[in-house]
């Protein structure tokens, strides 16, 4: 739904440059075209039978009207918030969406180097799509570190918790800024 949402904004707002451009530069002129379209619609509109023209427009009104009910429906539904666990025999077992979170948020501050970790866990039917915000200290190597992020992540969704990831887990490092008035750090060895 987001990228609907983002589709449709973007629609709206290349719509609406070009309409107010116009609206503020020419409203005289625009006020003039819109009356005389206004007229010419309307004298089309009185040739139709009223009978037909209520008729369709109510029909119109009602598949809109639908149509908006269910987009409404799906903006304000609540995000899935439980996971079912395929790697169990025999029961139906979910585990919560904060469960997951927490564990992994656990699990990864425990690693050296890292400060604080934001794991964001997003449901779809194929498995999880995992996205980690990680702050570490300032002299982390981040190759390495991104490596082992990734690998406690796979161990604690996969290995502990029996789940699947779904594509390939997000990992945006931030590190901490150095310490203020503290010794620089030395440049890196030449060979």
């Amino acid at each position: 739904m987001n990228n609907l949402n983002r589709v449709i904004v973007v629609l709206m707002l290349l719509t609406a440059i070009p309409v107010c451009s116009v609206l503020l530069i020419t409203p005289v002129e625009l006020a003039r075209l819109l009356q005389s379209a206004s007229g010419a619609v309307i004298e089309i509109l009185n040739q139709i039978r009223p009978e037909i023209r209520y008729g369709v427009g109510i029909l119109l009104a009602l598949g809109l009207d639908a149509l908006l009910i269910l987009w409404l429906l799906f903006e304000v539904r609540p995000p899935r918030r439980i996971v079912r666990v395929p790697a169990v025999s025999g029961a139906i077992v979910a585990v919560a969406v904060d469960s997951i979170r927490e564990r992994l948020k656990y699990h990864l501050d425990q690693l050296a180097d890292v400060i604080e970790v934001h794991p964001r866990v997003i449901p779809h039917r194929e498995g999880l799509r995992v996205e980690l915000d990680v702050l570490t200290t300032p002299e982390v190597e981040i190759p390495t570190k991104a490596g082992e992020i990734l690998q406690m992540a796979r161990m604690v969704v996969e290995d502990k918790m029996g789940l699947r990831l779904y594509g390939q887990p997000v990992v945006r490092i931030r590190h901490a800024p150095y310490p203020k008035g503290g010794p620089r750090p030395a440049p890196p060895a030449t060979h």
